[in-house]
């Protein structure tokens, strides 16, 4: 649910009032400190995760990219970038 939605439900009146932290935009720091390591690492796990539950195929509905929601060629860009080798899920 989103911050609108939820001002509207949580709400009450005529007029729309968001609480003092959800009005804040946050800042630069602070969204590039989610997409950190630990992004990274859960990304990587999500991927290897995948990678073994379909003994490394990507393709097709049964592949890792359909159990990720992604297309192939998302997944093995992710690969590539967090360095994760198909070859070992094999």
């Amino acid at each position: 649910m989103n911050v609108l939605e939820t001002a509207l439900i949580v709400g009450g009146g005529r007029t729309l009032a968001l609480p003092e932290q959800l009005a804040r935009r946050p800042s630069r720091r602070g969204v590039e400190a989610l997409r950190g390591p630990r992004f990274e690492a859960a990304v990587r796990d999500a991927i290897e995760q995948a990678l073994r539950a379909t003994r490394g195929k990507i393709y097709g509905v049964d592949g890792a990219a359909a159990h990720l929601g992604l297309k192939p060629g998302t997944l093995q860009s992710k690969m590539r970038k967090l360095g994760v080798d198909r070859s070992k899920f094999v």
